[in-house]
């Protein structure tokens, strides 16, 4: 204590560079750690920025002048389909549940008179067959006329009806013999009605939540094939953006009738009246089994009606519209 007492400046200024040695040591290795981890943070930067410019593409200029222009291809590419899905004529949906539901009304006495009244392409009377109280799609309005709660249900309901009175002209022009079944898929309804509805399965569907939206519909009707070809060539006009998913054909078993006999073209004459298919008495024409067995019965095969059903689709794009947008460039 004597020597603090009598060397008290001394100590003081021994003390104060010990404790700046100190502050030293731990500013220096505080500044080594700060190095070391920026050295670290850089190195792996420069890692990044080789495996970048080692990509392809690497992120140029000229890389970045491409994607724009292949951006704009893509944008272009985008809204020719989606021309293409929405070309013909452009529904006008009503949003009126009175409205719509008299249109329903109107839309099933049209189709049953034109049914009855039907006639072919000689302007013969050709009426097509439907089951009683055939309402074509729209069962559940024959007899009821409740207006669908919301305006979202009632639009639909009102396109459904557009959409399948152009696919019931279509059919009666294609002449089939009858029309048994007409299925939409029942939107304004709820609960065990809903649940017995028509769906078409998503392994067929074009529908895509949020991209794409589809209205399906099943048609049942008999006829030749001829019909069925009519009604299929009929909807590849570009009226509306309809798509046929499937084809069930049922047809029922083949009937063969016999016909008048007949020579087989294989055999050939045995006597001169033959070739003018004149009737002879002499004794070779009508002598022994050769004649019989010349005479066969050819079955003619007949095309008999069949029963078709038809799922179909009404295609519509809701994808959000496509806004050109600048890329800045970089400084």
């Amino acid at each position: 204590m004597s020597f603090l007492k009598k060397n008290l400046l001394l100590c003081i200024v021994v003390a104060l560079c010990l404790v700046a040695m100190g502050v030293g040591v731990w500013m220096t290795l505080k500044e080594r750690g700060e190095l070391e981890s920026a050295q670290r943070n850089s190195a792996s930067i420069e890692a990044q920025l080789r495996s970048l410019l080692n990509a392809d593409p690497a992120p140029t200029e000229e890389n970045l002048a491409a994607a724009k222009m292949n951006l704009s291809e893509v944008q272009e590419a985008l809204a020719q389909i989606r021309a293409e899905l929405q070309s013909g004529a452009v529904l006008d949906i009503s949003e009126d549940g009175v409205n719509v539901i008299a249109g329903i009304q109107q839309y099933i006495t049209k189709f049953q008179r034109a049914a009855a009244s039907h006639t072919n392409e000689a302007g013969e009377a050709f009426p097509i067959t439907t089951p009683n109280n055939f309402a074509f799609g729209f069962e559940q309005f024959i007899r009821q006329a409740d207006v669908p709660d919301g305006a979202a249900k009632v639009a639909r309901l009102d396109k459904q009806r557009q959409i399948l009175d152009y696919l019931m002209t279509q059919l009666m022009e294609a002449e089939p013999h009858s029309i048994d079944a007409v299925r939409r898929e029942v939107l304004e309804s709820t609960g065990e009605r809903a649940q017995r509805a028509f769906t078409i399965s998503p392994n067929i569907s074009a529908r895509v939540p949020g991209a794409i939206d589809t209205l399906a519909f099943s048609v049942t009707f008999t006829g030749y094939t001829d019909s069925l070809r009519k009604f299929l060539n009929r909807l590849a006009d570009p009226d509306l953006p309809i798509v046929v998913r499937s084809i069930e054909v049922n047809r029922p078993s083949v009937a063969a009738r016999e016909s008048t006999p007949t020579r087989s073209r294989s055999e050939p004459s045995r006597n001169i009246f033959d070739l003018f298919g004149a009737e002879t008495d002499a004794p070779a024409a009508r002598s022994s089994s050769g004649a019989a067995a010349s005479d066969v019965q050819k079955p003619v095969i007949e095309e008999n009606v069949s029963r078709f059903t038809v799922i179909l689709e009404f295609i519509e794009v809701i994808l959000p519209e496509t806004h050109n947008q600048e890329v800045s460039d970089p400084a």
